[in-house]
């Protein structure tokens, strides 16, 4: 077989930056939806008075002049003119008054940047010749966007893979052993974990608790409160029941969830009646902890059980049945692409926007006017916050550099920047493990394209032959397995 016909079939198919692009169609195709329904509706302190969140679409890339017109633009334009490529986003909601739905409306909540080369870029579907006439370069593959007339590139982020449990030593501190998962479902991400102690006592640690909590007590107030259902759950031999001992001990105030709901109350509503420092405690379990099983109260007993399954692993760990987790293994490992790192930025950008939405309502209201939805939205407000990010690089959650200015010193140098890794590490520490060449890096990132300095080996280039996949949806996963028999143990 012709090896270099196989090579050129394969980027073909897939191209050199068909990830940044597919991710960002997936974007606009569910990623804004998903968003809108999370919220679903607005609810400012007006009584019988609401507005629910129907759909979302992205129209067509276009400017406003100075007259007032309103036309489609090409990218090239936007370049000279230090404009912004960018898409209006159309919101379709319904107001409801009194139980009583009011006709739907469409209202502009503002625009967002457009990749080139995605299904909504005004250079899709253009062959070879209407990219000449339209300034473009026909090799040019996109993957980019244009903000205040410069180009910028999302980097892909390298991340531990969240909702993956991953068991370690512990060098510093008053723990030995410790099993952490980073979950996250939807709008929720938060860091849980399970550790044991030098006495032997397991403690969870989760926000907004500022010290750990005992674990038996965690178990018992999501409705695990029988000893023997614990033991049961943890240990499978008797050598690791008995590692168990001081934990009961730990939570010897906490004999049922009543108790124990009040023993962690106290600690994020001290002061309050125990009525409201139980609702609390609850409230937090429910938000807090492993939000990617469920922010329901129906998800408790499978929080509890999943607490199980990773205090059995700190045990097994202390007593060397298992080995540690390799971090730096790539399958322990996910890329943040373009699509998802904006379906970020959106989701903050868009509740920012209904919080002032609800101000905005409730301020017309208490002054008695007519509430007009309307002119409650501030369609420049969501488009600043987006735009600031993708013109500067300074992304949610603390991260800089998520978004570059596209390196143009020649084809190759724009290529490679499209296909650049970058992991969320600190430059200034050391991380020799995270800096060294993995097994796993093999026929996945390039083992000698890194920068020298202070980046050197948190800043890598996918291999020429790289495809990445998408995620699944969880829901899917599992509705296949019931097929193939697999049962839910309740």
């Amino acid at each position: 077989m012709d090896r270099r016909s196989l090579v050129n079939k394969f980027f073909e198919e897939n191209g050199l930056v068909e990830h940044h692009i597919s991710s960002y169609n997936a974007f606009i195709d569910n990623g804004l939806q998903s968003v809108i329904d999370e919220i679903g509706v607005i609810n400012p302190e007006i009584e019988g008075f609401e507005v629910r969140l129907e759909g979302i679409r992205v129209g067509k890339p276009c400017i406003k002049e100075a007259t007032g017109a309103v036309r489609q633009v090409l990218p090239n334009e936007t370049r000279l003119r230090d404009l912004t490529y960018a898409s209006p986003l159309i919101l379709e909601l319904t107001p409801i008054q009194n139980e009583v739905e009011q006709p739907k409306m469409e209202v502009p909540i503002g625009s967002l940047p457009t990749m080139l080369r995605s299904k909504i870029c005004n250079l899709y579907g253009m062959d070879r010749e209407e990219l000449i006439g339209a300034n473009e370069d026909p090799i040019d593959p996109g993957g980019y966007f244009v903000v205040n007339g410069t180009e910028r590139v999302l980097i892909l982020v390298e991340d531990l893979a969240p909702n993956l449990m991953n068991v370690s030593h512990v060098k510093l501190g008053p723990t030995t052993e410790t099993a952490r998962v980073f979950s996250e479902g939807g709008w929720y991400r938060r860091r849980n974990s399970v550790s044991r102690k030098k006495d032997g006592g397991l403690i969870v640690e989760m926000p907004p608790f500022s010290k750990p909590v005992p674990f038996v007590a965690v178990l018992k107030a999501l409705g695990m409160e029988k000893d023997s259902d614990i033991v049961r759950e943890v240990a499978s031999t008797p050598s690791l029941a008995s590692e168990l001992y001081v934990s009961f001990e730990d939570s010897e105030e906490a004999k049922n969830r009543n108790e124990a709901l009040d023993l962690l109350g106290k600690k994020v509503a001290f002061g309050q009646e125990q009525e409201a420092r139980m609702e609390r405690a609850e409230k937090v379990l429910d938000t807090f902890l492993l939000p990617h099983i469920g922010t329901t109260p129906e998800a408790r007993i499978y929080k509890a059980v999943y607490l199980c399954r990773m205090a059995n692993r700190v045990i097994r760990l202390h007593l060397g049945m298992v080995e540690v987790d390799d971090k730096d293994h790539y399958s322990n490992k996910r890329l943040g692409l373009a699509g998802s790192l904006l379906e970020d930025l959106f989701r903050v950008a868009f509740r920012a926007l209904v919080n002032n939405t609800t101000y905005s309502l409730e301020k017309a209201f208490k002054r008695n006017r007519k509430l007009a939805i309307r002119n409650s939205i501030r369609s420049n407000f969501l488009t600043e916050r987006i735009q600031h990010a993708v013109a500067t690089g300074a992304w949610i959650g603390s991260r800089q550099g998520v978004s570059q200015h596209l390196d143009r010193m020649n084809h190759l140098s724009s290529i490679s920047h499209r296909r650049r890794v970058r992991s969320l590490l600190s430059t200034t520490q050391p991380h020799f493990e995270a800096r060294d060449l993995h097994s796993t890096h093999w026929g996945r990132l390039c083992p000698s394209e890194t920068p020298e300095g202070s980046n050197i080996g948190l800043v890598k280039n996918l291999s020429l032959t790289t495809k990445l996949t998408t995620q699944s949806d969880d829901a899917l996963i599992e509705e296949t397995l019931r097929k193939r028999g697999v049962k839910r143990i309740e």
